[in-house]
């Protein structure tokens, strides 16, 4: 694995993590109506969900990169296709009010993060769509596993850097003004690394 093609992968990493949705909702409530540990739990709960995703989509496109190359080929193109488009509707799509149910209350903060993130059937696709362009047929179990760590610790990181902003000095204001250039520049991100990949293939 080169440093290059590491970088490459964070960036899509990066992009996913900070686009907006019910996952950051729940770290900046939790942070908020809590306290800065509630959020930072929150945020390690999330952070290992993604990490079991990431390992199915894996696992799964390992087998099917030795057993059938043309339908990961397939899978590859699909995948940059899906993340053309995940870019350009973060780009354009206007960011609505943040919100999530407040029936999670009575799971702790940390189960909270994790279930979110699991019973999220969006991040498996995600995950296959990104994870496509990333597996080898040469690749080793040590890079597949690194893929697997820094999707996870990505996540956990963004989403804990999150928890400490809006418990910080009233910062909550000034992140949740700035959550809708935050989902242009990872659209303008994902559409960047999307054209790269399908250029790269062809």
């Amino acid at each position: 694995m080169t440093l290059i093609f590491w970088f490459q992968f964070a960036a899509v990493c990066i992009a996913g993590a900070m686009s907006p949705g019910p996952s950051l909702a729940l770290i900046i409530r939790n942070s908020t109506k809590y306290n800065r540990l509630g959020g930072i739990m929150s945020a390690v709960g999330h952070g290992l969900g993604m990490g079991v995703y990431a390992i199915f989509a894996v696992t799964g496109l390992s087998i099917i990169i030795l057993t059938n190359i043309y339908v990961f080929k397939s899978i590859q193109i699909v995948g940059i296709v899906f993340l053309f488009v995940f870019g350009i509707l973060f780009i354009f799509q206007k960011n609505e009010k943040i919100d999530i149910d407040n029936s999670q209350n009575k799971l702790n903060s940390f189960l909270q993060g994790f279930s979110i993130s699991i019973l999220n059937p969006k991040i498996l696709i995600w995950f296959s769509a990104v994870f496509s362009q990333f597996v080898k047929t040469d690749s080793t179990l040590l890079t597949n596993s690194i893929l697997v760590v820094t999707a996870s610790a990505i996540d956990c990181i963004w989403y804990i850097l999150v928890a400490l902003i809006v418990t910080s000095y009233g910062l909550k204001d000034f992140f949740q003004k700035r959550i809708n250039a935050i989902q242009k520049i990872s659209g303008t991100v994902l559409v960047i690394i999307s054209i790269l990949l399908i250029i790269n293939i062809f």
